[in-house]
């Protein structure tokens, strides 16, 4: 009786374990560190950035975005826009104190070490959001983000104890069943 309901809580188990390890990847903060090649700002509304095949029809705002390369072959394009009170909860409220770093760095193609996140999804002109921007020295600057770690390892735990407890849950029927 356990066998098939066994596999497939197991199943259901590592799905839900899936979606939320890809929802924890887009939100938590990464760290790059990258040359900032450029930086420029777009007005945008619902439907996107604003021009002559989309002219604003509602409430528009400043989108800004940083352009940067890796090594002169990777090229990346991060948006910078507040998040202010909503999800995702990062509180963000000053694009624009934070697009004065890139910007100081543009011209002298220094290195900077962003934290970001989101995903770049190309099809649907989605770019990661910066958080922070620090000028740094080298290219071997620690991109570990102690936030993202601590994420991960409360995800695993969880799901391990999940597991666990799924796995005691169908043991003790089956031995209850004999």
């Amino acid at each position: 009786m356990s066998h098939p309901m066994k596999k497939i809580s197991f199943g259901l188990l590592a799905v839900i374990a899936l979606l939320t390890a890809l929802w924890l990847d887009f939100y938590l903060p990464e760290k790059s560190v990258t040359t900032i090649t450029g930086v420029e700002v777009k007005r945008v509304d619902k439907d996107g950035p604003i021009s002559k095949t989309n002219p604003a029809d509602g409430p528009t705002t400043d989108v800004y975005y940083i352009y940067t390369a890796h090594d002169d072959s990777q090229v990346r394009v991060f948006r910078n826009e507040d998040t202010g009170w909503h999800w995702p909860y990062y509180f963000k409220f000053n694009s624009a104190d934070v697009q004065a770093r890139p910007k100081t760095l543009e011209f002298d193609k220094k290195l900077a070490r962003i934290t970001s996140y989101g995903w770049r999804i190309t099809m649907l002109s989605h770019f990661p959001n910066v958080v922070k921007v620090e000028p740094v020295d080298s290219a071997d600057v620690s991109t570990w983000s102690l936030v993202r770690w601590i994420g991960f390892l409360l995800w695993a735990g969880l799901f391990g104890f999940l597991g666990w407890r799924l796995y005691s849950w169908f043991e003790k029927r089956e031995i209850e069943g004999r």
